[in-house]
């Protein structure tokens, strides 16, 4: 799933949000990766390195600091001169998983599944940057034009704030894209992102399903208890289990429940977004990874203990040659870790 939320100023949010799981550990910071051409172009490639972080959220250059937009500032300004509305500095474009490929995969001990979800969220990110766009107004011009070039940090979670298994994404960019038709850095036109974020969505997901069936799960398509689709799930964890683990999404239905009823109307994905941020913590759980997977692990019932690993050895051996290369490429890692 994609959830797209658009932020006006974001000052150390890759340091206070992006850099940790949805937790703080003062042992663990999760590291970012660059990606898109809009990022290339900048010389910007591997790790994310904060100062280069704030650089584009600034919209400045990573390396000399000077300002790449035409406007220093995307704020919008009225002809007497007051401020109309914040301007955003940063779009965070989330990719979530399944519920069960994120329990089975953090729960369930299967980490091949974390592979299965980046290589999707690749795809997705590279479809997701092709609709890139900024506005044309030179010489009475009123339109878009596509420039499918993003600037974009990528960080990956593995926690709700809720502490439940939740594996997802966050691919942050920046408010830049460059107009090659004019030569120039200008502000990103998000509009035909949010457009098609079910599209993206189904993307990431078509992206993801024969991963997943690769590894040798199956899979199934997927509705909640109100019909709602939920693309698909690996077939043999309950929506009982399911709903175990989706903390945060029963305090999202709950907030859109009452905007409904007050309302009258069901809320826009943009009032979504804002729902889901008001009823989160704002502070970080302070936690150890160790602690959170502990716990994760003892909310289980014995009986699905036993389902989730009958499931991943049930995978292995529908497809244990990609059990062998993945077993192989992990101790490669680990004795490059040793040595590192």
């Amino acid at each position: 799933m994609l959830t797209i939320r658009a932020m006006s100023g974001g000052v150390g949010y890759a340091q206070r949000h992006l850099e940790h799981s949805d937790y703080y550990d003062e042992h663990r910071r999760v590291q970012g990766e660059w990606h898109g051409r809009g990022a290339e172009l900048l010389g910007l490639r591997g790790e994310v390195k904060r100062e280069q972080f704030e650089a584009v959220r600034e919209g400045l250059h990573p390396e000399t600091g000077e300002f790449l937009r035409p406007r220093h500032s995307a704020d919008r300004i009225g002809v007497d001169g007051s401020e109309q509305g914040k301007g955003r500095s940063l779009y965070d474009l989330t990719f979530s998983a399944p519920k069960s490929v994120s329990i089975q995969a953090l729960v369930g001990g299967d980490e091949r599944l974390i592979a299965t979800h980046d290589k999707a969220v690749r795809e997705a990110l590279a479809e997701t940057e092709g609709h890139a766009a900024t506005r044309v107004r030179l010489s009475g011009a009123n339109e878009n034009r596509t420039t499918a070039n993003l600037v974009v940090a990528s960080y990956r979670h593995d926690t709700s704030r809720e502490l439940d298994p939740q594996l997802h994404t966050h691919t942050v960019a920046a408010n830049l894209t460059y107009d090659g038709a004019e030569g120039r850095w200008k502000a990103l036109q998000a509009s035909g992102l949010y457009e098609r974020r079910a599209y993206l969505t189904e993307v990431y997901r078509n992206a993801l399903a024969p991963e997943v069936r690769g590894l040798g799960y199956e899979i199934e398509p997927r509705r909640d208890a109100k019909g709602r689709d939920h693309g698909f799930e690996i077939l043999g964890v309950s929506n009982e289990l399911l709903e175990k683990y989706s903390v945060r999404s029963a305090q999202r239905d709950a907030a859109i429940e009452q905007f409904t009823a007050g309302r009258g109307r069901k809320p826009t994905d943009s009032e979504v977004a804002v729902l889901v941020r008001e009823t989160r913590a704002e502070k970080l759980t302070e936690i150890a990874t160790e602690k959170v997977r502990k716990q994760e692990q003892s909310r289980l019932t014995p009986e699905e203990r036993l389902t989730l690993e009958h499931l991943r050895a049930e995978s292995l051996e529908q497809n244990p040659r990609i059990h062998h290369e993945f077993s192989q490429a992990s101790e490669s890692l680990q004795s490059a870790t040793r040595w590192a």
